[in-house]
């Protein structure tokens, strides 16, 4: 039967299988990354500056409706124009003037701050930008999972909420602070996807003060994580965790220095959702678990 939800009983031991659905998975976003749609997309990306948390709200004040903004001669390298008549967001950027100091003829370079000119993408027209799609989940699969991975979740001091909306296409969140994972409401094959990502970023101890890793290899290993234990189970999460895992990474060593965690936490995930299943299941009267016999 399709969509069956069961674990692979090839092996007792998860980190037996790991190594094929891992080499499954680096291929896959290896085959992603390595496409010219995907560089295209890098290309469009790089020209997206981050912006420091004083521009951010300008732009919000401004425009709060703006998702991608870039100056006009930016705009015009990727092919777009500014609409006739678009009033610019005002942002304050970092100018340069260089003097030569007329005793010591050394060269100086002065930095001071004005305002420029930016727009968002709405006010653009010209050829699409270049996307990498990262669809929800759809299909009813992954109920059994779900419970497990809640059960997991509460092992370790964890809430579990769900939602009906999050802020744009944020399917979760994991806040280490409050010991909270939100999921937002969503196919179940999806919301069971988004608990195993969010459990992967616990897990991997992302946001604690030890924990310096970079965003990216955050996203690429919690969502790698979840690609594989969905896997042992007999759920394929591929068509989001893909492209979702080269969009953060965008190079393969990322993904490549990551698998010895990932792997790692993934045989800890696992190995608790059996533990939480073993515990969950009625036994018969008189049956006795390993725990209870005791020591000859």
């Amino acid at each position: 039967m399709p969509n069956r939800e069961h674990p692979d009983s090839s092996s007792a031991d998860p980190s037996r299988r790991q190594p094929n659905v891992l080499a499954r998975l680096e291929q896959a976003v290896g085959q992603i990354q390595d496409s010219g749609t995907f560089r295209r997309y890098l290309d469009v990306q790089a020209r997206f500056h981050r912006y420091s948390p004083n521009n951010a709200a300008l732009i919000l004040l401004q425009r709060p409706a703006a998702t991608r903004v870039a100056g006009y001669n930016d705009w015009l390298k990727m092919h777009r124009y500014v609409r006739k008549g678009e009033r610019a967001i005002k942002i304050i950027i970092p100018m340069f003037k260089t003097t030569i100091d007329e005793q010591s003829g050394e060269e100086r370079r002065q930095v001071f701050f004005g305002v420029g000119n930016v727009f968002d993408q709405e006010q653009t027209a010209g050829e699409p930008l270049p996307e990498v799609d990262v669809p929800v989940l759809q299909g009813e699969a992954g109920e059994q999972l779900y419970t497990g991975l809640t059960g997991v979740a509460g092992r370790e001091g964890l809430q579990v909420e769900r939602v009906p909306e999050l802020a744009g296409e944020m399917m979760g969140f994991y806040e280490r602070g409050s010991q909270l994972i939100v999921v937002r409401l969503a196919a179940q094959l999806q919301m069971t996807k988004t608990l195993a990502h969010e459990l992967g970023h616990h897990f991997a101890g992302h946001g604690s003060p030890e924990d310096q890793s970079p965003r990216a290899e955050q996203e690429t290993v919690a969502e790698s994580v979840a690609y594989v234990v969905l896997a042992h189970h007999g759920l394929d999460s591929g068509e989001r965790s893909f492209p979702y895992i080269a969009t953060w990474s965008k190079d393969r060593k990322v993904l490549q220095q990551a698998m010895s965690t990932i792997q790692k936490v993934s045989a800890t995930l696992i190995d608790g959702v059996q533990r939480q299943d073993a515990e969950s299941m009625p036994r018969q009267s008189g049956e006795l678990v390993p725990e209870e016999i005791s020591p000859i």
